[in-house]
């Protein structure tokens, strides 16, 4: 899949690429979950049913950063969810930097835009706003897509349980500790990702020897506790434990991600992981001495051995 940052960038390369024209979608896509997932199935349906290439619009950074100045914790990095959309299938993505000039821009002209790379159809999901001042929505855009002879879908509301899926139901149930219902409005299990940096040791003189995993100030952590986990790691995937939180038994003071891989000795320092959140097992708590934890992560780690089993034969 192609990315490309700028609109006279992909307009350039576009023209000789894909004369056939373009099928957009736009949107912050946080978490690409169900509801995301149906809009991209039928972008890549109608543009596999007339030849047009498939693009997604999206932002380096999520819109709120600008609009409010404030930005919800994300659920995946830009990278992550690149290289989901690539592994969807998708033909491309425009990943703009969403500037206060772009938030500025009209609605009509964002449109315009789009139209001048010769994009033939637009499908956006039920609740899509766009254009300054929010002022464009999903009503708007199948009226220009009418007036100018382009295809215009609205995708309806995806549920889950009963419950319209979407980013902000996907944040509040991963802060509550309700793994399994986020997930399957993921439709995946949670994942971060990052590179494994120094900590201070203490993992491996329990018995333990934790991966520190670097995560950005931007993305979100779910609630503190330790979780059972599936670890990728040069294409190969190994389970164990995830603690998350700021170890009060030793008065952390900012929110870390440790993993334990079971069976796992090699050294991580510098290597990039993929841990994804398989689930929940019990909130963080402070105990009364080192012995004490020691005690709990045994404990801790029979639970996630016997979990194993049961995805290993999944």
């Amino acid at each position: 899949m192609q990315i490309w940052t700028s609109f006279s960038m992909l307009k350039e390369e576009i023209s000789r690429k894909e004369p056939g024209g373009l099928v957009v979608t736009v949107g912050n896509f946080d978490g690409v979950h169900r509801g995301h997932q149906q809009i991209l199935e039928r972008l890549k349906a109608v543009g596999n049913e007339n030849a047009w290439f498939s693009l997604v619009v999206t932002f380096q950074e999520h819109t709120s950063l600008t609009l409010r100045r404030q930005s919800p914790p994300l659920l995946m990095s830009f990278r992550e969810k690149c290289e989901y959309l690539e592994k969807i299938g998708v033909g491309g993505c425009l990943a703009l930097d969403f500037t206060p000039e772009i938030a500025k821009i009209p609605a009509v002209q964002f449109l315009e835009e789009l139209r001048a790379l010769g994009t033939k159809g637009l499908i956006v999901g039920h609740d899509f706003t766009f254009g300054a001042g929010g002022t464009g929505d999903a009503r708007f855009l199948l009226a220009y897509a009418q007036k100018y002879g382009l295809y215009g879908e609205v995708v309806p509301p995806v549920k889950y349980e009963g419950k319209i899926v979407c980013s902000s139901a996907i944040r509040n149930l991963l802060t509550a500790g309700r793994l399994a219902e986020a997930n399957g409005m993921l439709n995946r299990p949670f994942r971060i990702s990052g590179h494994v940096e120094r900590g201070e040791g203490r993992g491996k003189l329990l018995g333990f020897p934790t991966a520190n995993i670097s995560v950005p100030a931007y993305r979100l952590l779910p609630k503190y506790g330790v979780y059972f986990v599936r670890v990728f790691l040069d294409g190969k995937n190994y389970y164990g434990l995830a603690n998350v939180g700021c170890k009060p038994t030793f008065n952390q003071s900012s929110p870390l991600l440790e993993v334990y891989i079971f069976d796992f000795s090699a050294d991580l320092y510098g290597r990039f992981l993929t841990v994804d959140f398989l689930e929940f097992l019990r909130v963080e708590q402070k105990f009364t001495s080192p012995q004490a934890l020691q005690a709990q992560m045994l404990k801790d780690k029979r639970r996630g051995e016997e979990l194993m089993a049961v995805w290993r034969a999944k």
